[in-house]
């Protein structure tokens, strides 16, 4: 009897967290948390090792570097075409599951083309990926602006915390397990198996979202018969820069994400064609910084709760720094997983700092257009830098490319603290 009593106390505290037990608040949030978890076995796997499998496949520096800037540069183009088009629809959730289905299909392109292609593979592969960046542009505005929604600013730094440490875990298991399947089976079977496994997770993940519940996005009144000129629409995106707080934002975080997008391209290529590393190796020192990052996102949320975004950044933006120069400082591959624990433990102060701080400066009926036109900003960042340091480490040691990019870490801690940026409270 004692047992069964037992039994039923359990099945009555876990029937107290099932959905329908839940706020509409708490549910979405659950629901939203659940399809983050399995987006880890998206960024464990194709998003992790596609730049390996590109250095695998023979690719040269440049093509390697491309991986990186090609995307981000359709991305720049796309972002804001791509925010006008979120800005006039009204069910952002069904708009970016749609999106959803094009961006993870560039997935199954690529685990399938070494079934078909010899010649060339990189090179074709390098195009799929920069092509996803046009759905990927749209999911970006769509899918913040679902989150400004789904999160109230009051609980956005918990549970962009918690949702960002369960996406650590599950990214850390799966990269852990991909890394085993990497080293055991042949090549590039090995790969392809990877990516499939990313195309079903990320999948699985939108079922989820699909059942989160928002308001209708209202879009803004168009006068009947009147359509604005490409011109007037350009014009409308540069009046964002009338806003003194958006421009510093973007100014700020420009230097920042030049300086750690300048080796991106480079990582991989170091550690293959410098250090020897496996794939079980580099899988291990992928899931180290993700380990690092369920650490960070638990320190960092309690830090920020307490002191603000400022001060964290400030930290944050001078150790994420120390990540480059010591892959430069590397000799070995035994090294790699202890020097991502620094990348990942503080790039999510970081993180947290980016996007509270992107959240509050939108205004909610313009956030769509601000979120593209940080995209685009945020992309070209993305674009240039790792084709300067490929360019770099054509002309000098790519180490010392990875010790520019550490200066570079500290200029933009400089302009942190000279602009203040995150310095005060927001209301969004």
């Amino acid at each position: 009897m004692r047992f069964l009593s037992a039994v039923r106390s359990l099945g009555a505290r876990i029937g107290r967290y099932r959905p329908s037990q839940l706020s509409l608040e708490d549910r979405n949030i659950l629901y939203f948390g659940i399809d983050t978890a399995l987006q880890g076995l998206m960024m464990g796997g194709i998003f992790t090792f596609i730049s390996v499998f590109v250095v695998r496949l023979g690719a040269s520096n440049l093509v390697v570097s491309l991986i990186t800037s090609l995307p981000a540069i359709v991305l720049m183009l796309s972002s804001i075409p791509a925010g006008q088009f979120i800005q006039q629809r009204r069910d952002l959730i069904r708009v970016t599951n749609w999106t959803r289905v094009f961006h993870r299909g560039s997935f199954l392109v690529v685990a399938l083309l070494p079934f078909f292609l010899r010649e060339a593979l990189a090179e074709v592969i390098v195009v799929v990926w920069a092509a996803k960046s046009v759905s990927s542009a749209v999911l970006e505005a769509s899918w913040t602006a679902v989150v400004a929604e789904v999160i109230p600013p009051a609980r956005r730094a918990s549970v962009n915390g918690t949702r960002l440490a369960v996406l650590s875990l599950v990214t850390a298991a799966a990269v852990a397990v991909f890394g085993y399947i990497l080293d055991r089976l042949p090549f590039p079977l090995n790969y392809q198996i990877v990516f499939l496994i990313s195309l079903v997770g990320s999948i699985a993940g939108m079922y989820f979202f699909a059942l989160m519940r928002i308001p209708d996005n209202l879009p803004a009144e168009r006068v009947k018969g009147a359509r604005a000129s490409l011109g007037q629409r350009l014009r409308a995106y540069v009046r964002t820069f009338d806003d003194p707080e958006f421009v510093r934002y973007e100014l700020t975080t420009f230097a920042l994400r030049f300086g750690g997008s300048l080796p991106a391209a480079l990582y991989s290529i170091y550690w293959i064609r410098h250090l020897d590393a496996s794939d079980l190796w580099i899988s291990w020192q992928a899931t180290a910084g993700k380990l690092a990052l369920i650490a960070g996102y638990f320190a960092w949320g309690k830090i920020v709760s307490r002191r603000g975004h400022h001060l964290p950044l400030l930290i944050c933006t001078v150790g994420i720094g120390l990540y480059p120069a010591l892959t430069g400082l590397a000799t070995s591959q035994v090294w790699l997983p202890l020097i991502a624990t620094v990348q990942g433990f503080f790039v999510t102060g970081i993180d947290l700092a980016f996007f509270d701080t992107l959240l509050a400066i939108c205004p909610p009926g313009k956030r769509p257009s601000y979120i593209a036109l940080n995209t685009m900003l945020s992309s070209l960042a993305m674009f240039a830098a790792p084709m300067v340091g490929s360019l770099l480490a054509s002309w000098m040691d790519i180490r010392l490319v990875f010790f520019v990019a550490s200066g570079l870490h500290l200029v933009a801690a400089v302009l942190f603290w000279r602009y203040r940026i995150a310095a005060e409270p927001h209301e969004g």
